[in-house]
């Protein structure tokens, strides 16, 4: 059995975790299996390709904060393998692990752990026909001039307008991140659906609306000449939208990425402890 490990090392604590969390899964008969370009600096486990990692480990464990999960997990969903955050950041929501609990690794070998499915969004450009997926969110944003922009939502022929410096697209797990911090509900993960929260709405009266999962948006915005507009995915990717680009976002059918879950904690006990 083999667990590919996938640490950040801009993290304080990442070094401490990677040689606690070999040593354990040794001990469990478990191969640990770390990137061939952050091999050197650890030393322990097996070495293996980046391209490799994921397709050839049984579980995927990365150690850094809600960025590392967010970009690992999208790879391991990709292979179609189950991911295992431990947090070396400061919120971790998404983490499964804190640095103190790494015993726990042992019930990997004996099967004692839930998965549970994040529900992912597509977002597709129609000037260049690119695709994304985003675990947490897309955002049509302005950029860095101070002017908001016209977002044009259409629901299959049913539109809605916002006036803002922009709007996100979340999944419930985004719904504790940046949709969040917008004003936006936050969503147990159970229940699918896609959040559209304004970003600073001109309007008092616009707020953010709870879609079906299965909704399908298509999604333009504009504003005076020599405004940009981006979409940024994730926090991670950033696209600059050519003028008269819509932006289409459905759920992903086609992959779903699995979080391992070893304690009993509910959502709700997460969100409580996090960021309450």
């Amino acid at each position: 059995m083999r667990a590919a490990i996938i640490p950040n090392l801009e993290k304080m604590y990442t070094e401490d975790i990677v040689r606690r969390a070999v040593e354990i899964l040794a001990q469990n008969r478990i191969e640990s299996l770390l990137p061939s370009s952050v091999y050197p600096v650890f030393g322990v486990g097996t070495s293996c390709g980046d391209r490799d990692i994921y397709r050839l480990a049984d579980w995927v464990i990365c150690i850094g904060g809600d960025g590392t999960i967010l970009h690992t997990a999208k790879k391991a969903a990709a292979e179609n393998k189950p991911v295992l955050g431990i947090n070396a950041g400061r919120v971790g929501f998404m983490a499964g692990l804190e640095r103190d609990e790494l015993d726990k690794l042992a019930l990997l070998r004996t099967g004692e752990y839930a998965l549970e499915n994040r529900m992912l969004l597509q977002a597709t450009v129609s000037a260049d026909g690119k695709t994304f997926y985003c675990l947490n969110d897309a955002v049509i944003s302005k950029g860095s001039l101070a002017r908001m922009i016209d977002i044009t939502v259409d629901l299959g022929g049913e539109q809605i307008s916002y006036r803002a410096d922009g709007l996100i697209a979340a999944t419930p797990s985004g719904s504790t991140a940046y949709s969040m911090s917008a004003g936006g509900p936050v969503l147990d993960p159970s229940i699918e659906s896609i959040i559209l929260t304004p970003i600073c709405p001109h309007s008092l009266f616009s707020r953010s609306i709870l879609l079906s999962a299965d909704a399908r948006i298509s999604l333009s915005a504009a504003g005076a000449p020599g405004t940009r507009v981006y979409l940024s995915v994730d926090g991670e990717e950033t696209h600059l939208l050519e003028p008269g680009s819509v932006v289409e976002i459905r759920r992903a059918e086609d992959v779903t990425v699995r979080l391992i879950k070893l304690k009993k904690d509910s959502f709700y006990q997460t969100l409580s402890r996090k960021l309450m």
